[in-house]
């Protein structure tokens, strides 16, 4: 084995979740995995929209209301009924 260093082509370059292009780990080093801080907000603003969704059962739900389980209650307004 050599130890030649890995030239930027064949480095691992991740795609942006946003916008999809590819981007330079040393430029957005501290956006990552997203290209920009444009992108960032953007996805961002898409969970503050719910555009974007964890999936959950009813069943889940149900589960952590009731005492036994040892769930945490929300106070009203915090989730939806």
């Amino acid at each position: 084995m050599s130890n030649e260093t890995v030239s930027n082509e064949s480095a691992f370059r991740p795609r942006c979740p946003t916008c999809h292009m590819m981007s330079d780990p040393e430029k957005a080093a501290k956006f990552l995995p997203f290209c920009s801080l444009r992108c960032r907000m953007i996805d961002l603003g898409r969970w503050l929209n719910e555009e974007h969704t964890l999936p959950c059962s009813a069943g889940e739900d149900e589960e952590s209301d009731s005492p036994s389980s040892g769930g945490v209650k929300l106070p009203p307004g915090w989730h939806d009924e």
